[in-house]
């Protein structure tokens, strides 16, 4: 069974019909002036600061062979910013960039000659080392696709009540996604 396949099967209550090259080439089928999913998505709240790299999204989902929607999602979440700054957490590492990539994540990036300041203030770099993680995350936990989603934020070994809370964010994203595209295309 593909990882999509078990996607879909975790996430019923998506409205999106996915295939193994993502929902990029998905056209959406109601009224207005939307062509594609990306063209609501994009444009409402906290998102609105990542239309300019909803190509590097969408390129990245198919790359990795990860729904869009759920990069979508975990953009959503992370919600950092496209600046060039970092965040500081608690205990002194950094986050940076739209994905929050922490800084001690770098070393995994090494081989793709990524820098910290790539991460921080280069958004579609930054939208593909969170593709490349998520991706390496879910084979490290022999697909389980949410089991690798949670561990990009927080390994489920160290902290799982931290791990679960992520998934339930990033599922929650997911599902609002969902109605906004609903509620959309049934504007009359």
């Amino acid at each position: 069974m593909t990882i999509i396949k078990k996607l879909l099967e975790l996430c019923a209550f998506s409205i999106f019909a996915l295939s193994p090259l993502s929902a990029s080439a998905r056209t959406m089928q109601c009224h207005g002036k939307a062509e594609h999913w990306r063209d609501v998505a994009y444009s409402y709240g906290v998102m609105k600061k990542y239309k300019e790299q909803r190509n590097c999204i969408a390129w990245t989902a198919y790359q990795f062979s990860l729904p869009e929607e759920l990069l979508y999602s975990m953009l959503y979440v992370e919600r950092g910013p496209v600046n060039g700054k970092c965040r500081t957490n608690k205990n002194g590492t950094q986050d940076c960039g739209p994905a929050q990539i922490n800084d001690v994540r770098l070393k995994e990036l090494t081989e793709f000659n990524l820098t910290k300041d790539d991460i921080k203030s280069k958004p579609c770099h930054n939208i593909w080392a969170m593709g490349y993680l998520v991706r390496r995350e879910i084979e490290k936990a022999d697909g389980n696709i949410w089991r690798g989603v949670g561990n990009y934020h927080y390994n489920y070994s160290s902290n799982q009540k931290i791990h679960n809370r992520y998934v339930r964010k990033v599922k929650a994203s997911w599902k609002e996604l969902n109605y906004k595209i609903k509620k959309y295309c049934e504007r009359r």
